[in-house]
């Protein structure tokens, strides 16, 4: 091996054991804290036991050593200490060049699920972060939630609930999207319901939604379109619970328009609209009152489903359903 070649493989050599000195000693993780991005209610954890919780590596390279196991340590700790079940690990942020920001927030309570005698409280992604033997459905408590299909029946403080019934974990995010926070949510409805139905020979999931005043919503096949179907469903209360009537009592439309229905073959209360002149000539109108109003539920839906016709999110509609 000639001069040449040494001398350049010792300074190769040389330079790699800089960077990896540097690495392991400028880069090597010194420290670990918590930021909370939320306020705390239930969230009874110390910033220490949730830091020993993670059980970090100390002295590892922060760019080479891998998260995702601190993140499923935080997770399950929840086995061995419920009080991690009201935990939420956001992110653990790399702060430059040897640090840890654990951020983290608090599981909030939007679900009550009843199960076997037990009370199952749950967050948004149905949680189960304290078991109750009674609940109190009021304005200020989780929503009462029934008719889930579970998959698993032996369930413990901490689990995230395997049921059938997916997309009521969008729920929350849903709402949200549409300005309606946790506070609004819990407020206004009291109890959602989910049931199973067929359509054009297909199995589809409901949703009904009970409101403090008894007003009645339901939302079909809420794995279409969901967040499309709750915003019709509040833009839909809002105008036809607007408190506006005509002289004669008939409701008024966002247009300030008398409020019109013909009864279809499924029974349902359509805006006659829909209709076009001809169909309008030989079909009963029923004029929109406060009293029919009070008989019906207010229901969303899609055109029917099929694999010949492409369906996008606009193909939704309500209708009022008078209550049987």
């Amino acid at each position: 091996m000639n001069k040449k070649l040494i001398i350049s493989l010792s300074i190769v050599f040389a330079v790699i054991a800089v960077i990896l000195i540097l690495f392991w000693t400028l880069f090597a993780l010194s420290s670990v804290s918590v930021v909370y991005g939320s306020s705390t209610i239930n969230l009874k954890l110390t910033e220490q036991e949730i830091v020993e919780a993670g059980e970090f590596r100390y002295g590892a390279c922060v760019f080479f050593d891998g998260k995702n196991g601190y993140l499923k340590k935080l997770e399950n700790k929840v086995k061995t200490n419920e009080n991690f079940a009201y935990l939420r690990v956001v992110n653990i942020e790399t702060v430059f060049p040897n640090k840890y920001k654990i951020h983290v927030a608090e599981r909030e309570e939007l679900f009550a699920v009843q199960i076997d005698g037990q009370v199952l409280i749950c967050d948004r992604d149905l949680r189960v972060l304290r078991k109750a033997d009674e609940f109190n459905s009021d304005a200020t408590n989780p929503i009462l939630l029934s008719g889930l299909t579970l998959n698993k029946q032996e369930i413990e403080v901490g689990d995230f609930l395997d049921v059938k019934e997916t997309a009521v974990k969008k729920f929350y995010s849903h709402m949200l999207s549409l300005n309606r926070d946790l506070s609004q949510q819990i407020g206004k409805f009291k109890e959602i319901n989910l049931k199973q139905y067929k359509d054009n020979g297909k199995n589809y999931t409901s949703m009904t939604l009970t409101t403090f005043q008894d007003r009645k919503f339901v939302v079909n096949n809420i794995d279409f379109a969901f967040k499309n179907k709750l915003n019709l469903m509040f833009s839909a209360e809002s105008t036809l619970y607007s408190q506006k009537v005509s002289d004669n009592g008939i409701i008024l439309d966002a247009d300030g328009k008398e409020m019109f229905v013909y009864k279809s073959q499924d029974n349902e209360l359509l805006p006659v609209k829909n209709l076009s002149d001809e169909d309008k000539e030989k079909t009963e109108i029923i004029a929109l009152t406060y009293e029919l109003l009070s008989k019906c539920i207010l229901k969303v839906d899609n055109l029917t489903l099929s694999d010949y016709i492409n369906r996008t999110e606009k193909d939704i509609f309500y209708s009022l359903v008078e209550e049987k």
